[in-house]
């Protein structure tokens, strides 16, 4: 059996930051001189992940080694980045733990999935890829989010609209639209028995004046209280790693960010903020064509900013850290932009593991700077073009 550290569950403060709690978490817990060698494919990123898990030597306190298949490259920080971003992505999408649509997922009733314990596993993948340097899931409702932190969330302004089922969704909108004695009367009738299996059974003996406070009751049922047992089961799973989901629901404000969407996505003055510019000596005719080049670069970053690009700043940022967002404890040196002569190649091209982005000197159009990134970007392995 697997014997790793525990955190000590101390109590934090509550002005910390994510990135101080991961940290200390990290200091706490993890050995990352070690290292855990980890094959990935990346068409089957979320069946690599459990096939590491399920090997003997498998330690979530370690540093993971990622090996993309067919890949040379070492791992230097990119292939984890690519790694844990990619795994995230199948984690929602392809492994039946969760329903819904990004940002205001839910977990998935499935009784077969809880004794596979998959909910298990999933909550263990999601910490695994928090704890070294993962950018965060970024894919529960907010309101489930808080009641999974044991906050006492009302659920009366839930927009109904998130939820997955369309018959529920009719269901919740006609309880959440009742207004008249009338209409509770109609509501009773026609919802009455499914509202009080909801363990609403007031139902019966409802006024107009409770109906909101009846609406939230029923969407806390629909999507926590429902689903308790498969909670209950991804947050032993994050707990197997560290007690991690007990950190996170003790610093739930914090974390909020890295588990939901409530996160302004990245701005023109932050994204460009993030990186360093290598010109060429002062003067010269390569610095000449550099500046040309960066002219470009800041028309093409307004032109993001303002909606008016097919590129944005998520794309860009993958192609040249591996990464969708500035991940909590941000990243492990400077992002650079450096240059090369164009004859020698055509596309602008990326290095993930030093977060370089490498632009053509002199260009003189932000049109043809535009054409040759999205190029680029469409050729990305990253983007599973192998």
């Amino acid at each position: 059996m697997l014997t790793s550290p525990v955190y000590s569950n101390n109590e934090i403060d509550d002005d910390v930051t994510a990135a101080d709690i991961i940290r200390t978490f990290q200091r706490e817990n993890l050995n990352l001189e070690e290292r855990v060698i980890v094959v990935a494919r990346r068409r089957k990123i979320l069946h690599s992940a459990c096939t590491a898990l399920k090997t003997s030597y498998f330690a979530w306190h370690k540093s993971p080694q990622i090996e993309f298949v067919g890949e040379s490259a070492d791992d230097y920080g990119g292939p984890s980045r690519e790694f844990f971003r990619l795994l995230m992505q199948e984690v929602q999408s392809s492994f039946g733990v969760f329903e819904g649509k990004t940002g205001q997922m839910f977990f998935n009733y499935d009784q077969v999935a809880v004794e596979m314990k998959r909910y298990y596993t999933a909550g263990k993948l999601i910490a695994w890829s928090l704890m070294h340097g993962g950018s965060g899931f970024k894919a529960l409702d907010s309101t489930l989010f808080k009641l999974m932190c044991g906050q006492a969330d009302s659920a009366e302004e839930f927009d109904w609209h998130n939820l997955p089922d369309g018959e529920i969704q009719d269901k919740v909108r006609q309880v959440f639209f009742c207004q008249t004695q009338e209409d509770v009367d109609g509501i009773v009738s026609s919802l009455g028995d499914w509202i009080a299996d909801c363990g609403v059974p007031g139902i019966y003996n409802a006024a107009p004046k409770d109906m909101r406070r009846i609406y939230g009751q029923v969407i806390k049922h629909y999507i926590y209280f429902r689903t308790a047992d498969m909670i209950a089961q991804f947050k032993d799973g994050m707990n197997s790693c560290g007690n991690l989901w007990q950190i996170v629901e003790r610093n739930w404000k914090v974390f909020l960010p890295l588990f939901t969407n409530e996160q302004k996505e990245l701005a023109r003055d932050e994204f460009r903020a993030l990186f360093k510019i290598c010109w060429s000596e002062e003067g010269s005719n390569l610095r000449e064509r550099e500046e040309d080049t960066i002219f470009c670069w800041e028309l093409l970053l307004n032109s993001i900013q303002e909606k008016q690009s097919t590129i944005t700043f998520k794309e860009m940022l993958v192609f040249i850290t591996g990464a969708d967002s500035i991940p909590p404890l941000g990243f492990p040196g400077e992002p650079r932009i450096e240059f090369y002569t164009q004859e020698n190649r055509r596309l602008p091209f990326a290095s993930t593991c030093g977060m370089v982005l490498f632009l053509p000197r002199g260009i003189q159009e932000e049109e043809e700077l535009t054409d040759l990134l999205n190029t680029a970007l469409k050729g990305y392995l990253g983007f599973g073009k192998i």
